[in-house]
């Protein structure tokens, strides 16, 4: 039988399928996402057992804000995820989403401390000495934390969600979305 394509035309369904084909994979296949992801993207172990405690096991991990939305955070190709998983190599900063969220809420931004452990120590020595300013202990997946006692709720993507930020020896986290009966659970210091 004879292939009704030009060799071009092909080439350009061929080409198309693959593209299609990767997208959904990506977008759809957890666990192979995940794994490519923990192999190229820097995520720290303190923040991959907060991200996992928070958003389940296979989040989505981004710089900024390069995830595209729909019904739920993805990336057009694998191409598009490694490119973005190795240039995050370039900043300590990154964001993170469940993997079937609504336009990535609940959402994790995490912001390594450049002084080290100084502000943690800081709010710690601080709640010691009887002057807590407002914050409490939280334990996160076994990782204590300094957070807020009060939990806001702010507007994103056109809805009221919940904010909530906390501090731990490695860095600054926001966080965005999640119930806050889950939040309370966390309350307290770790065992």
């Amino acid at each position: 039988m004879k292939n009704p394509l030009s060799p071009f035309g092909t080439f350009v369904v061929s080409v198309t399928f693959f593209l299609v084909a990767s997208h959904f994979l990506l977008k759809y296949a957890d666990g192979a996402r995940f794994w490519l992801q923990q192999e190229l993207a820097p995520v720290t172990a303190e923040s991959h057992t907060i991200l996992q405690e928070m958003l389940g096991t296979h989040y989505i991990v981004t710089s900024a804000s390069k995830l595209h939305f729909s019904s739920s955070p993805y990336y057009f190709t694998p191409f598009d995820a490694v490119y973005t998983w190795r240039k995050m190599t370039e900043t300590t900063s990154y964001q993170a989403c469940a993997p079937r969220s609504s336009s990535c809420v609940p959402l994790v931004v995490f912001d390594p401390f450049t002084n080290g452990a100084a502000g943690f120590e800081f709010s710690a020595e601080m709640m010691k000495q009887g002057y807590p300013n407002g914050n409490v202990y939280y334990c996160i997946g076994g990782e204590l934390a300094i957070g807020a006692e009060a939990i806001k709720k702010v507007e994103f993507s056109n809805r009221q969600v919940t904010m909530f930020t906390f501090l731990t020896p490695r860095g600054d986290y926001m966080v965005l979305g999640l119930p806050e009966k889950q939040l309370e659970k966390w309350r307290g210091r770790c065992s």
